[in-house]
């Protein structure tokens, strides 16, 4: 978190837009490399020769300010968030034994996995932009 209101707004309006316009530069970049160059898709575990449909350019901060809100057409999303999806550890957000809020849970069933089919990386996509990992708070 930042100090200051000041310094927040100057994140905002500096690095974070800043850092949308450099994503509206490289995505571009990117789907000509992976068009012209096999190598490179299939170091991706990319298909060759097939067309990239998507590519999804989120800003990732270690901030949390700011999340889930877009710059020059980009979701920003906290590092922390990332790795919660990835791990599938939103188990770790609950209080499970309602330590924090003095009251038992009647039932203090696990969280559902954010992957009940196996992870993917659409689902990972979908997880993130739908901010899943938060659902429940």
């Amino acid at each position: 978190m930042r100090r200051s209101q000041q310094d927040a707004w100057q994140h905002e309006t500096t690095t974070l837009r800043k850092a949308g316009q450099q994503l509206q530069r490289k995505v571009p970049v990117v789907q000509l490399a992976l068009a012209n160059d096999p190598k490179l898709a299939w170091q991706l575990a990319l298909e060759t020769g097939e067309p990239v449909t998507h590519i999804c350019g989120w800003i990732v901060d270690t901030s949390i300010e700011c999340d889930h809100q877009r710059f020059g057409g980009f979701l920003k999303v906290s590092l922390e968030e990332l790795l919660i999806a990835l791990r599938d550890d939103r188990h770790l957000r609950h209080d499970p034994n309602g330590m924090f809020t003095q009251v038992m849970p009647a039932a203090a069933a696990e969280p559902q996995s954010l992957y009940p089919h196996g992870f993917s990386a659409g689902r990972f996509m979908e997880v993130v932009e739908t901010q899943a990992v938060w659902d429940g708070i």
